[in-house]
């Protein structure tokens, strides 16, 4: 077995061997060491004469000590090791000819001369070369030095920033009193609270950050009643659940205030990160909505009752007019009969629009219904077309009907789907002048999964009826478009032309649009007519 030793330093055999040892022992003491060896030998052999015999031994051994000492300091980095060794060599040479008055001795000067040549060569260069790195330090010193402050200047700026911007964002938290803002960690130890959050709940921000939980200003049966409905493992899991899933989230919550009052929140829930992207916690944005709530349930109250106190007695009127009408033991003159049809006929009026309340109440309540069946929109297009013509025809508006002779079926209730096209279809009458003109037209398109409809099969695309009703009536304004589906909504033009109405006919069509799977949306302007597009999904298989 053999061992591969590493690193281990050259020998002096090898040094001398190799090529480069040797160039440099020519360059350093060789040379003196030959001529010192050959003076050696012509002086012991009596080649030259030796007059005192002290001087020539002292300086030969000076001699043979310098060159010694010249073998020993050949690699020394240092200058001054190799000047003594010339300054050695000299004077050896200096007392072998003062022992032998020989001129050639004068020779062994050359290798003095050469060692401190060398030495002094070699200093120079080294010297050179030092500077040169020096310099070269220097130069990257300075670069990285600049580079330093660069940074500094950057860091500060991106510091001054950062602050300013938090300063922004505290002065906004603050500014903020009509809503309640709290940020908590991951464990809903709160850490933010806003004056709103005073405000609403009763304590001041020291009595609260980093002291209290946000779990101590809900309800407690509120918070096990989610956990049970999301199997949530604690009350806090419960009250993110719905925001961890879906990036937020926004419900009624009730907050237990400081005095013990309950009150009715929309909060809004949202993750809270850190600088480094980390999840940190949990941002509650909370507005106060007890008035609000208590307001739309007596307002639901409100119409719930009058349409059912209505309903029963127009009911019996609608009844005994029809008794009275159709009473052929007693028959009626001309003009009682024109009497008791207008009254039946606001009867009627009245008896829709409890109808209409008694349906937005549903909605309202969730407690809307459908009775799914496969309905033929064209039919049901056609109806509302042949319902809405007296009264067209009475106003002076045309209508221009553009649907498939074979018909479209969707999955559908057929009683709310006619309603919803009566409703559009007689809005569309109600908003146009004399002359002017109505066009429905129904057609098969496809939408893709971005929601955009198209005319033409694409691949990913589902089949959808696309029911148009187009008027060139009076329009609604740009601004009052966005609440034209709020209950009892009208728009300003309405009112201004005195046209009538009550605000739930577009509301109760958007709901059954919604609950068919549906979309309903509208293109206005001002002037120039309006056109309403009911988007409803088909069955790929009818």
């Amino acid at each position: 077995m053999s061992l591969a030793v590493l690193d281990r330093p050259a020998t002096s055999a090898s040094r001398l061997t190799s090529p480069a040892g040797w160039q440099a022992a020519v360059r350093g003491p060789l040379p003196s060491t030959a001529v010192v060896t050959a003076t050696a030998v012509v002086l012991a052999t009596g080649g030259i004469p030796v007059t005192d015999r002290l001087l020539t031994g002292s300086g030969l051994a000076l001699a043979v000590v310098a060159t010694a000492a010249a073998w020993v300091t050949r690699r020394s980095p240092a200058a001054l090791p190799a000047l003594a060794v010339a300054v050695a060599q000299t004077a050896a040479v200096a007392l072998l000819y003062a022992g032998t008055t020989a001129a050639p001795l004068l020779l062994l000067l050359v290798g003095p001369l050469g060692v401190g040549t060398s030495a002094v060569v070699r200093n120079d260069r080294r010297v050179r070369a030092q500077g040169r790195d020096i310099a070269r330090l220097q130069r990257e010193q300075a670069a990285l030095l600049e580079q330093v402050r660069s940074r500094a200047d950057e860091l500060d700026t991106a510091s001054r920033i950062l602050a300013a911007r938090a300063q922004t964002m505290t002065s906004v938290i603050d500014a903020v009193t009509q809503q309640s803002i709290i940020g908590t960690d991951r464990d809903g130890t709160i850490r933010v609270w806003n004056p709103g959050a005073e405000r609403m709940l009763g304590l001041l921000r020291p009595d609260v950050v980093r002291k209290r939980s946000i779990l101590e200003f809900h309800e407690p049966d509120e918070l096990a009643a989610a956990a049970g409905s999301t199997g949530s493992a604690s009350p806090l899991d419960a009250l993110v659940h719905a925001a961890r899933v879906e990036g937020s989230d926004v419900r009624d919550w009730t907050y237990v205030a400081a005095d013990g009052s309950h009150r009715t929140v929309s909060v809004a829930i949202t993750p809270r990160a850190d600088d480094r992207g980390v999840h940190a916690g949990w941002n509650f944005v909370g507005t106060d909505m007890t008035e609000a709530r208590a307001t739309e349930r007596m307002k639901d109250q409100f119409v719930s009752l009058i349409s059912h106190e209505l309903r029963t007695p127009l009911s019996s009127i609608l009844g005994y007019l029809e008794l009275v009408m159709d009473d052929e033991d007693s028959p009626l003159t001309d003009e009682q009969r024109q009497y008791l049809t207008t009254v039946e006929r606001n009867a009627q009026r009245l008896l829709r629009l409890v109808g209409d309340l008694l349906f937005t109440a549903q909605v309202d309540s969730g407690r809307f219904t459908l009775q799914p069946t496969d309905v033929d929109l064209a039919a049901v297009v056609r109806a509302a077309e042949e319902t809405a013509r007296v009264a067209a025809a009475n106003a002076g508006v045309e209508i221009v009907m553009d649907v498939p002779a074979d018909g479209l079926v969707v999955p559908g209730d057929a009683v709310r789907l006619g309603q919803a096209c009566d409703n559009l279809v007689s809005n569309a009458v109600k908003f146009t002048p004399g002359g002017g003109q109505v066009r429905l037209s129904l057609q098969r398109a496809w939408q893709t999964a971005d929601g955009e409809v198209v005319d033409d099969e694409r691949s990913g695309a589902v089949p959808v009826a696309l029911l148009s009703v187009a008027d060139t009536g009076m329009g609604i304004p740009a601004g009052e478009q966005g609440e034209l589906f709020t209950r009892f909504f009208r728009s300003s033009t309405a009112r201004r032309n005195a046209v009538p109405g009550v605000g739930l006919g577009l509301t109760i069509t958007k709901a059954i649009t919604t609950a068919h799977g549906g979309s309903l949306d509208l293109v206005s302007a001002e002037g120039q007519g309006t056109t309403f597009t009911m988007t409803l999904p088909v069955d790929p298989a009818v």
